[in-house]
Order: C-alpha cells, then structure tokens, then sequence
C-alpha cells in the first residue's frame, strides 16, 4: 500500500474520530439541556391564617404525579395559578420566594394554585421540554381548578420564564379559554433564546447547537424548535394579558417581551432590572401592587359554577379532603 492510501485512510479514520466525537458530546449536552435541577419548595411559616394544603394531581391525559399548593381564600371566587421556569419550583417562581405574592393574592380574596411541573419540586421525574410536554401539567392543575367549582374565566394565570411558555403552549394546544395571564420574563422564541446563549450554558461552540437539538429531539419525540409562544399567542382568544420584563435582561432581551405584548395585545411593564427575572426583586411592593391590581381589574367575582366535568372531576386529588 502506498504513502497516499496510508494518508487517505489516516484520514478518514480522524474524520470518522471526530465526527464521532462531535454526536457524542452533542449527546451529553442534550442530555443536559433537557434535565432540570430538582429545587425543593420551601415551606413559608408566614401562612398562619390560610394554610397550605397539599395536592396531588396528574397531567391531563398522563399518569405521571405532579404536586401542588392550594390555598382557598375565605369566600373565595376567583382563583390564580402560578407556573414557575426551569429549575424553580412552586413558592420561588422568580428564582426567589413568591409566598408574599401569593399571600396578597389571598388578601384580596383571591385563591393560590402553586404548581411543581414535571422534573421539578416534588412532582414526578421527568425530561425538560421547555414548555412542550408541561403544557399538560398546565392543564391538569386548570382541570382540578374547574373540578373544584372554579369557572374558566375565574382562573388567572400567573407565568414565569419558563413557566410562562407552558401557559401560552396549554392555551393555544387546547384551546383553554382561562382568565387574564401575567407573563414574566418569557421567551418569544426558543430558537432565538437557545441560540444567543447556547455558549453560556454549555461551555460549548455554536456549531455543536445543531446536533444538540437533533439529540434532544431524539430524547423528547418533539422538536424544540417548534417552540415558538409568541407565534401561539397570538393565534389564542385574546384575553387581559400583562408582560413584565426587566429592561437589562441578557438572558431572555426585552425584544422577547415586546413580542410578546404585540401578540397578546397586552400591557407591557418593563423594570429596570438588570439580570433574568429581577422585576420582583427590584421594588416587591410595587410589583405586588401591579399584579394583583392587574388580576383585580380582570377578574370576574361572580359565583364559581358547580358544574364540571367528569373527566376533570376524575383527575382531581386533593390530600386530606
């Protein structure tokens, strides 16, 4: 065998090396990018008057367990679930503790519903899709609220980051005609956020992006990609819709949130926070003051309505009642 075969085969065994290689770790940080950190909720000795009550639910059309807080607030006829982002859980929706938010929710005579999504808090294991397959655990806690005699229109949304994409997906997937929706630091488009931080959060080059959503799609049996809330948004019924986002943001860029606005055809609120999800921390007052007023003005009170349905009714599991 000549020199020139030894160095046609040298390189095409380098080249097979390193393609090999390039799936394998692309593998490994798929595998990464699609599991969240478990943080586990704490409990809040500041809820003396209204005590939690633990749930456990399923999502809809799974069997997979899911956890949950309910407070029910005295007389209450309206109601405001809280969907949290990656690697949060229910009580630190914004990366830190949302009990003062949902105490002055109760305060105004509205219930709290705080949801663990899958793979987080106490809920069941499973992969991180970003909003893809935990728009069912969106939908399972809307169906326990509907079970507990809450209409539709009675159910305000509250979502964060993450959390606020499985409420677009849940929507525009089902057709769920809930209440007004506060979204907080929610991306517009998955591509567009993955792409700008790709590097960040893998420590790798952008060129390994490509292979890592092949991989993820692989390991989730649904395109990433394809995760586009604004796009959904704007296809749902309109309904009163609030878009909070920090003005220095260099995760999820304000460009994301005025999308977001525009799609809804909602209000846009942005603070001069300077990192992900700072709103909060920036003034809790005047943001209390701005979501609760928000669900005040958009809320109805009327009468919550005894019917439900049975399938719903089915997938209800409240601990102790």
């Amino acid at each position: 065998m000549n020199t020139l075969h030894w160095l046609t085969l040298a390189s095409l065994s380098a080249g097979s090396l390193l393609l090999a290689a390039y799936v394998a770790v692309a593998a490994v940080v798929a595998w990464v990018m699609t599991t969240a950190r478990r943080r586990r909720p704490h409990q809040d000795a500041a809820w003396t008057d209204h005590p939690l009550q633990q749930v456990r639910l399923r999502p809809r059309g799974g069997s997979l367990r899911l956890a949950g807080s309910y407070v029910q607030a005295a007389g209450s006829e309206r109601v405001v679930l809280f969907v949290h982002g990656k690697d949060c859980c229910r009580g630190s929706e914004l990366f830190t503790s949302t009990h003062r938010l949902a105490r002055s929710l109760v305060a105004g005579g509205f219930s709290v519903f705080m949801l663990d999504l899958r793979g987080h808090g106490d809920s069941g294991s499973a992969r991180l899709s970003y909003g893809l397959h935990e728009r069912d655990d969106v939908l399972g806690a809307f169906d326990w609220l509907v079970a507990k005699g809450y209409r539709p229109d009675q159910i305000g949304l509250f979502g964060a980051s993450m959390g606020g994409a499985c409420i677009i997906e849940a929507m525009a997937h089902d057709g769920v005609m809930c209440g007004p929706i506060v979204l907080d630091s929610t991306f517009a488009r998955f591509d567009q956020m993955i792409e700008r931080n790709f590097c960040k959060l893998s420590g790798m080059p952008i060129w390994l992006l490509p292979a890592t959503l092949w991989w993820s799609r692989r390991l989730l049996g649904v395109d990433l990609r394809h995760l586009q809330p604004a796009r959904a948004l704007a296809a749902c019924k309109r309904r009163p819709a609030l878009v909070v986002h920090a003005a220095g943001d260099s995760f999820v860029t304000a460009d994301h949130a005025h999308e977001l606005a525009s799609a809804a055809q909602g209000g846009l609120w942005l603070t001069g926070g300077r990192r992900h999800l700072a709103s909060f921390g920036e003034d809790p007052a005047v943001y209390v003051e701005r979501v609760v007023g928000f669900f005040a003005r958009h809320l109805p009170s009327a009468s919550p309505s005894a019917a439900t349905r049975p399938a719903q009714r089915a997938n209800a599991e409240l601990t102790g009642a």
